[in-house]
């Protein structure tokens, strides 16, 4: 069966930058999953690109248009991505979650779980917190992949 997957910051940024310590499972995942398309949103993007850019994250982090080009011929050379425009209302993120975003950690993680959701989409991620919104048998657990670095 083949998928649409929405790549967190954290899967994109592992995929995209070869020092990431999850970097060999980020291209193991890419590699051996069946994936119609990957999605990247504005979120996930910016995300990428604010965190590579830190000279703190590395000390050979890119310039911002260097940093823009990797993004870019990567989205360019791979037919299978898709972009996803950030299309959903607060108040929809609070319909699906409520009482399950205890904290403003959670507030972008289940935007993008709604966002990939609500576009017939799942979401990969490396970030194990997320499964506190997105409980066992629950839709939105059927809709996240969490890898293990």
């Amino acid at each position: 069966m083949t998928e649409a997957w929405l790549l967190d910051v954290n899967v994109l940024l592992a995929w995209l930058w070869p020092s990431h310590e999850a970097h060999r499972s980020a291209i193991g995942w890419m590699k051996n999953t069946p994936i119609d398309s990957w999605i990247t949103c504005p979120i996930t993007e910016m995300g990428f690109l604010r965190i590579v850019t830190n000279p703190s994250y590395s000390p050979i982090a890119p310039r911002w248009s260097e940093a823009v080009a990797l993004l870019n011929k990567q989205i360019e050379d791979d037919p299978r991505h898709r972009f996803l425009p950030d299309s959903l209302a607060v108040f929809s993120i609070d319909q699906r979650f409520g009482a399950r975003i205890q904290g403003p950690g959670q507030i972008t993680d289940a935007y993008l779980l709604a966002l990939a959701m609500h576009n017939r989409a799942r979401m990969v991620t490396f970030d194990y917190r997320i499964a506190a919104i997105a409980p066992e048998g629950s839709p939105e657990a059927e809709s996240l992949l969490i890898l293990r670095p």
